[in-house]
């Protein structure tokens, strides 16, 4: 054998180990240097490694929404669902969804989940959302209530839940939630719209 061939072969086997360097430390280095497409490349690789890998599929669909890619992130995520389902990916799913403006679709999704996990405020709040989008305040207020029955004190939450009540035209509801900003939030800003309403 050659030396040429000797010293060929001898820098092909010192390059492999680099290729195992490039681990989901790496992926998660990169994410925080901002270098998405760096993080979201090796996260592809390890995918690639193990396609059954329901972790490295929900590391690509959080770092395609980074991206702003939210169509690939949503299809992402349903694929990293079919391999396990978890409420990490079906939250990632409905975060899609609501960027892309596809409400209807979100308030389904919401619903179905809230059925699994009915305390879970992150679903209750997004599905809120989703439901004023699509100007469906009475079920907006209804999660946002659920919210307000969960943490009493959460003063965001209740001007959400004063504003839908009204806005759902259920004026006696939406009264007791101003009268209890008043009295514990006053800086609420929305409060001075509502003075105008109920104390004219």
């Amino acid at each position: 054998m050659s030396k040429t061939i000797l010293i060929i072969l001898a820098l092909l086997v010192a390059a492999l180990p680099l290729t195992a360097l490039r681990s989901i430390t790496d992926s998660y280095r990169a994410e925080a240097r901002g270098d998405y497409n760096g993080a979201l490349a090796i996260a592809r690789e390890l995918l690639a490694t193990a396609p059954n890998d329901a972790f490295y599929q929900v590391r690509v669909a959080w770092l395609l929404y980074l991206q702003g890619n939210y169509g690939d992130a949503a299809s992402a995520y349903e694929a990293s669902i079919r391999l396990q389902d978890s409420l990490d990916a079906q939250l990632g799913r409905l975060n899609s969804l609501l960027a892309l403006g596809r409400y209807t679709e979100a308030l389904q999704h919401s619903r179905a989940q809230i059925v699994l996990h009915p305390e879970n405020t992150v679903l209750l709040g997004k599905g809120a959302y989703a439901a004023y989008m699509l100007k469906d305040y009475r079920t907006a207020a209804e999660f946002f209530g659920r919210i307000a029955v969960l943490y009493p004190w959460d003063m965001e939450n209740r001007e959400y839940l004063m504003n839908n009540l009204y806005l759902s035209e259920q004026e006696d509801a939406a009264r007791e939630q101003y009268l209890f900003l008043k009295k514990y939030y006053p800086q609420a800003s929305l409060l001075p719209n509502y003075e105008m309403i109920f104390e004219p």
